[in-house]
């Protein structure tokens, strides 16, 4: 109030004619804002004025903790229900990006590698002949 006191505010009677109506809801806003703030001046600081928002309110749980749609119906019991699973799971598909972690190529190559390392793991030790080895004994 201190910094409009010099001010001059206009008449009660002048602000309740149709034509001000727009002037007077915005002096009264400019009036509930000066109220808020000379309310909670000595809580906010000038620090948390400078730092804006840091936190977002949500009114609901929901979102936070990532549930589904609340209601559920099968099998043709509630189709309105139904419609709108439909179009919340479309949603979601369609939000969820496809994701490709290997290329055909690199699949490729692993699975020669792969067939090499499990062909090996079944061949049984040959000497330089092609002869066996016995199971003990180790050839040079």
């Amino acid at each position: 109030m201190e910094r409009r006191a010099s001010k001059k505010k206009l008449s009660k009677h002048l602000l309740e004619m149709k034509f001000m109506k727009r002037t007077r809801e915005k002096t009264e806003l400019q009036d509930e804002e000066e109220i808020r703030a000379q309310m909670f001046d000595s809580e906010v600081t000038p620090a948390m004025r400078v730092e804006g928002d840091r936190f977002v309110l949500e009114s609901s749980y929901v979102p936070i903790e990532n549930l589904r749609f609340g209601r559920l119906s099968f099998k043709g019991m509630n189709p309105e229900i139904e419609t709108i699973m439909l179009e919340d799971a479309s949603r979601e598909e369609a939000a969820r990006p496809e994701k490709i972690d290997v290329s055909d190529q690199e699949m490729a190559e692993r699975f020669s590698n792969l067939v090499g390392t499990i062909d090996k793991k079944f061949t049984q030790k040959r000497d330089l002949e092609g002869k066996r080895l016995p199971s003990g004994s180790r050839g040079t």
